[in-house]
């Protein structure tokens, strides 16, 4: 009679990594310790532009346009496919966890930023006003020093 051994010790260690990846995350966006806290030059810092463009402000007359969140919603279906890459690469050992993570947040940086400079025009469309301040009818581009802002960073939960 043969005997079969088993050895879980592989499977133990990936349960061991995929709990641990539950108590991490990534943000996505502007994040003042990547940049964002750099000075626009309204005196206000990127962080609070980029607040104030994606939730609007209304007292002054300027309309939400929830760029983080539409390019995340638009690439729904490209983010699971991402996501299950990365998935078959924490198999290996080698790939870490905050690699993992910092591979999902470079890529959901350049989303946000494609979506606002190439995807279909954020809604409202400018004001005549600001199309003739700023030379061009494409909202949240003027300098792109707010949108090459964007950023990731990987957190512990």
């Amino acid at each position: 009679m043969t005997k079969i051994v088993t050895d879980d010790r592989v499977l133990k260690a990936l349960v061991k990594r995929l709990k641990a990846l539950g108590k991490m995350g990534v943000k996505v966006g502007v994040l003042g310790a990547k940049g964002g806290d750099r000075e626009h030059s309204d005196g206000i810092s990127m962080v609070e532009l980029a607040a104030i463009q994606h939730f609007g402000s209304p007292a002054v007359g300027i309309p939400a346009r929830p760029f983080i969140t539409d390019a995340i919603k638009a690439s729904r279906k490209e983010q699971g496919e991402v996501s299950a890459k990365i998935a078959r690469k924490l198999m290996k050992p080698s790939y870490s966890n905050k690699m993992a993570l910092d591979t999902l947040g470079v890529w959901a940086s350049a989303q946000v930023k494609k979506h606002v400079m190439s995807g279909p025009p954020m809604k409202p469309p400018n004001a005549a006003s600001t199309v003739a301040k700023k030379g061009s009818s494409r909202p949240l581009i003027d300098t792109g020093r707010m949108i090459n802002s964007v950023n990731h960073e990987v957190v512990k939960k």
